[in-house]
This record gives structure tokens, sequence and C-alpha cells, in this order.
């Protein structure tokens, strides 16, 4: 006799882009914000939107075909001055949700996906031509 079984996927997650703001006002202490959908606006401060790509950040998630997923945020982690926070998020393409975490997101399956945006603070220190890259990390846990 054989007992047959099996078990559901793991969580696999691919990121396939990294947010981009573009090129913002360099020396200015300033707030900017871009949503899960890419737009960029200044939230406090006088910097702007200067030019150049935008992107809101995209990771494919797929995984168990039955469970739902927690997905949270968290783990933010300055650059060059620039401190990243406040992240949002779309589960996919449903509602943005600020700050981004789900408790209960529907099974991925084959995949899903999760777009990502961000507040950052600019503290007036970064010279012109410079770049930062501030960090921050997405869990996605299958219940």
């Amino acid at each position: 006799v054989t007992a047959n079984i099996a078990f559901d996927a793991p969580v696999a997650l691919t990121k396939t882009a990294d947010i981009n703001f573009g090129t913002m006002t360099a020396s200015n202490a300033s707030t900017y914000r871009i949503t899960p959908v890419g737009v960029v606006t200044t939230t406090a401060g006088t910097g702007a939107y200067l030019y150049g790509a935008t992107a809101e950040g995209f990771i494919i998630i797929a995984g168990p075909a039955a469970d739902t997923l927690t997905i949270s945020v968290g783990g933010y982690t300055a650059n060059n001055g620039v401190t990243p926070s406040n992240a949002s998020c779309s589960y996919n393409f449903g509602a943005v949700v600020t700050p981004c975490s789900y408790a209960a997101a529907a099974a991925p399956g084959t995949g899903m996906w999760l777009q990502l945006g961000v507040d950052v603070t600019t503290n007036g220190t970064q010279a012109a031509g410079t770049t930062a890259a501030p960090t921050f990390t997405v869990t996605v846990v299958n219940n």
C-alpha cells in the first residue's frame, strides 16, 4: 500500500522593479511620496520632482493555492540622508493600503502582483549629482 500526500507550495517572491523617484531638487529638506501606481508628489518642503523615469515597486508573489497571506512592511533603512517611511501597497491591483499591511490576502496561486509606494524624507544634505538608495523590507507569510 502506498500512502500519497501532497503539500501546498511555498511562498515565492520575485522582485520585478525597484522604486524610482526620478531626479529631485538637491540640497532641499523635503518629503516625497510615490504611490503604488508611480505618481510622485511633494508632501512637505519645497523640493520638487525635476525629471527622469519614475516607477513604483513590483513584486510577484506565487505559492499556495488555498492559504491566505499575511503581508507587512518594516525594516526601513536610510541612505545618504534619505529616510523611507509609510510604505503603501496594492495587492493584485486592488485598493491602495497605507501603511502596507494585509492580514488575510487572497492565495496567490501562480502569481499575484504587489505594487509598492513609499514616502522618503531628505535631510537637505544631498548634493547635486548624488544618489540615495534607502530600503525597506516586505515580509510575506502564508497562513
